[in-house]
C-alpha cells in the first residue's frame, strides 16, 4: 500500500471493490475476564445471524490497519482539553509501527489535519500546531458520520478511535441517523471519553438537565462500541489514559478476523449476529466472552 490511502477523499477504484464484495469481515476480541485469549483455531467459534448458523472462515487480519483519530476540539473542549492531549499523545507513545494513522479534529465543522500516514510523529506534531479554537459547537454526530463516509470507500482493516466528551449541540444528524450509519460500517470505534474527571468533580452542582446530558453521552460512546465491537472508557484520573491506550492497543494485535458471505442481501434492515468462543478441556466446554458487534444493516 502506498502513500496514496487517502481520507479526504475516496478511492473510486476501491469504492467499486468494496460495494462488489459479496464477503464480510468480522473483527472480535476473545476475553475471559480481564485477560484476551488469543490462540484459538477455526474450530473454536460458532457464529450465528438472525439466529441461523453460518458458514465462515478464520482469516488473518488485514494488515496494515487503517487507524484514524477523531478529535473533540472546540472552546467548550477547553476545560478538559488536558484529557484530549493526555489521551492522543498516549495512543501516539502506545501505537506501534506500520500501520496507517491519520488526525482528524472537529468543532462545528470536521477537519482532516494528516491524512493517513505512518509516521506517528505527524499526528502529535499536527496537534500541537492548532490554534485556539474558534467555534464553540461540538457536532459529534455530523464528524462520525463524515468520517464513516470518507472510510467506506477505502478497503481494509478500519478503526476509529474517538476521543472527546460525546457531547453534540447542532449536528444534522440525528441520533437514530448515526445509529444506523454505525450498524453498516465496516469499522471497530473505540471511545475515549474526556472530562470525566471533571464531571466527578463538579456533578453535584449541576442542573437536572446538565446531568442528563452527560449520560446521554456516556451511553452515545457506549453504543458506538457496542454496535461495532470496539469498547469505550472513562477515565477519571488522567494517569489512566496511558493504561487506557496501551489497553486499545493490545485489543487491536489480538484481533480476530472471520470472513463470511451473510445470509441477507442489502435491504436495509438490521441482522443481528452472535458468535460463540470456546475450548473443549477434558470433554468439558470452556466458554469465552466475545466482544464483537451486535449486527449488520447493509444499504
Amino acid at each position: 500500500m502506498s502513500r496514496s490511502v487517502k481520507l479526504g477523499a475516496g478511492l473510486l477504484l476501491a469504492g467499486a471493490l468494496a460495494w462488489g464484495q459479496t464477503t464480510l469481515s468480522l473483527y472480535f476480541t476473545v476475553e475471559e475476564g480481564d485477560k484476551l485469549i488469543g490462540g484459538l483455531r477455526e474450530e473454536n467459534f460458532r457464529l450465528f445471524e438472525d439466529g441461523q448458523p453460518v458458514n465462515f472462515r478464520l482469516a488473518e487480519p488485514e494488515s496494515p490497519a487503517l487507524v484514524t483519530l477523531l478529535v473533540e476540539y472546540s472552546q467548550g473542549s477547553l476545560y478538559y482539553l488536558t484529557d484530549i492531549e493526555t489521551a492522543l499523545n498516549a495512543f501516539v507513545d502506545a501505537a506501534p509501527d506500520g500501520h496507517w494513522y491519520s488526525l482528524a479534529t472537529f468543532s462545528q465543522e470536521l477537519q482532516i489535519h494528516v491524512d493517513f500516514t505512518r509516521q506517528k510523529g505527524e499526528i502529535r506534531a499536527a496537534f500541537g500546531a492548532l490554534g485556539q479554537p474558534f467555534w464553540g459547537e461540538v457536532n459529534t454526530f455530523d464528524a462520525l458520520v463524515e468520517v464513516l463516509d470518507k472510510l467506506e470507500w477505502l478497503p481494509g482493516r478500519k478503526v476509529v478511535i474517538l476521543i472527546g466528551s460525546g457531547l453534540n449541540t447542532l449536528s444534522r444528524h440525528s441520533l437514530p441517523e448515526v445509529q444506523r450509519k454505525v450498524e453498516g460500517a465496516e469499522v471497530v470505534i473505540f471511545g475515549i471519553g474526556a472530562g470525566s474527571l471533571l464531571r466527578g468533580q463538579y456533578e453535584v452542582y449541576l442542573s437536572d438537565s446538565a446531568r442528563m446530558e452527560l449520560t446521554q453521552a456516556e451511553a452515545f460512546l457506549n453504543m458506538l462500541a457496542r454496535k461495532t465491537g470496539g469498547q469505550s472508557f472513562f477515565p477519571r484520573f488522567q494517569t489512566a489514559y496511558r493504561d487506557i491506550m496501551r489497553t486499545v492497543v493490545l485489543m487491536l494485535e489480538q484481533q480476530y478476523r472471520i470472513v463470511y458471505e451473510p445470509r441477507f442481501r442489502r435491504d436495509g434492515k438490521f441482522h443481528r449476529i452472535r458468535l460463540e468462543a470456546f475450548q473443549e478441556v477434558e470433554g468439558k466446554r470452556r466458554n469465552f466472552s466475545v466482544r464483537v458487534r451486535e449486527g449488520w444493516r447493509r444499504q
